[in-house]
């Protein structure tokens, strides 16, 4: 599995692709912005997209979408808590933001436990709400794609409608329950570890205390 990181959009957004060296079969996580960047990308390590997958529906994960799957034909992969977020008039505050932006039709509405493959790998979907009700984790392999769940000793905001920070407290819990060590990929800034989230992630001590 091999892993490209571009951060794009007006908010520092990270969208990853995500690939498989032999097949050259990806995904691309969290497309916020810049479409010509991500295909570009994509296409220099000669790349077939299958999958486009939401970490949760916020504006900023998602306005490159529509270019991306008509561009790629890769399936769209929404949490199924998020669908209401994909309407520009449920975008709040945000509306101002996204000219431009066209909405797509899920292929997948993804729940908790929902699993697409491509490339020999297999994303596993985590419902892990508090950011928003969709809000979600993708698991492959020993990477977490966190979004705007878990960052690097924070976590997302919970005060955009929809958020509850009694749910992102029992969601950092799951995280922390996890067996083993894994890499955390978040949907904004440096990278990390659960293992270093577990020792100074202060938001995930005070969901193991409760």
């Amino acid at each position: 599995m091999k892993i490209m990181q571009l951060c794009v959009g007006a908010v520092a957004t990270n969208c990853y692709i995500v690939y498989d060296e032999a097949s050259r079969e990806g995904a691309v996580v969290d497309p916020g912005d810049n479409a010509a960047s991500i295909l570009r990308a994509a296409a220099q390590e000669n790349l077939t997209i299958k999958y486009v997958l939401l970490t949760h529906a916020h504006f900023d994960h998602l306005l490159a979408a529509h270019e991306v799957l008509e561009k790629t034909g890769a399936q769209y992969v929404v949490p199924e808590g998020d669908l209401w977020l994909l309407k520009r008039e449920n975008m709040g505050e945000f509306e101002p933001m996204v000219r431009g932006y066209i909405e797509d039709t899920p292929d997948i509405i993804a729940k908790e436990g929902t699993e697409v493959t491509f490339g020999g790998m297999t994303a596993h979907y985590m419902n892990t709400p508090g950011h928003t009700p969709g809000s979600s984790v993708i698991r492959i392999g020993e990477v977490l794609f966190t979004g705007d769940t878990l960052f690097r000793h924070e976590c997302g905001r919970c005060d955009f409608e929809g958020g509850d920070f009694g749910q992102m407290l029992r969601s950092l819990k799951r995280l922390h329950d996890l067996e083993g060590d894994y890499q955390v990929l978040p949907g904004h800034e440096g990278l990390s570890t659960l293992s270093e989230e577990r020792r100074a992630n202060p938001y995930m001590l005070q969901a193991v205390r409760q």
